[in-house]
């Protein structure tokens, strides 16, 4: 599949949200092609920037579809994303304007899965986190705090990780590894991702 790149510095997984604000011609090139069908775009995820202030691109993304659209304050385009599926990239291209098109492989999601009663803390402490934080909550009314896979992509995208680390987790087949990891990192006194180590 080919997608259009939007790089950032974020990592999004699937069903997680997040607001853009869109300027550059070539991105809102991107958005508006992204309208006439229903591929959506790829949300391309940049190493932590070099002293030049430039990071490569990882291998793992996001496509994206758009739920939202509203005009910013500023007068600017905002657009709200929801991830569908993480995609690996097989190859890059440049088009005239600087848009990145990227051939992509789909990855199958994180299949669903209950939390056991000792990783119930992890959505314990991500409903308190989506308390601390309501625009967060505000992106997710349809919260799912139950599903291990559900609860485990929120916290990757939240707490503080090396980018390294968060693709390799994402690059597993299901939510156990993370699920592990965040089992390590959580404990009972945390109370938000500002407090995590």
């Amino acid at each position: 599949m080919k997608l259009a790149l939007l790089p950032l510095t974020l990592h999004l997984l699937p069903e997680g949200r997040v607001p853009l604000r869109i300027f550059e011609p070539k991105y809102v090139r991107m958005v508006a092609e992204a309208g006439k069908d229903d591929r959506g775009f790829g949300i391309g995820m940049l190493e932590d920037p070099d002293d030049s202030g430039k990071g490569d691109l990882y291998m793992l993304g996001a496509r994206v579809k758009i739920v939202d659209f509203y005009t910013l304050e500023d007068g600017l385009l905002g657009i709200t994303v929801e991830a569908t599926e993480r995609f690996r990239i097989r190859e890059l291209a440049q088009e005239a304007d600087g848009l990145l098109q990227a051939e992509v492989d789909l990855l199958d999601n994180w299949r669903s899965c209950s939390l056991s009663p000792v990783e119930q803390i992890l959505s314990d402490k991500l409903q308190e986190v989506f308390t601390e934080y309501p625009e967060l909550a505000e992106l997710h009314p349809e919260p799912r705090w139950q599903d291990a896979a559900w609860v485990t992509q929120r916290w990757l995208e939240v707490l503080p990780i090396k980018n390294d680390y968060t693709q390799l987790l994402m690059s597993e087949p299901s939510c156990r590894r993370a699920l592990t990891f965040l089992l390590s990192m959580i404990r009972p006194d945390d109370a938000h991702p500002g407090q995590q180590h």
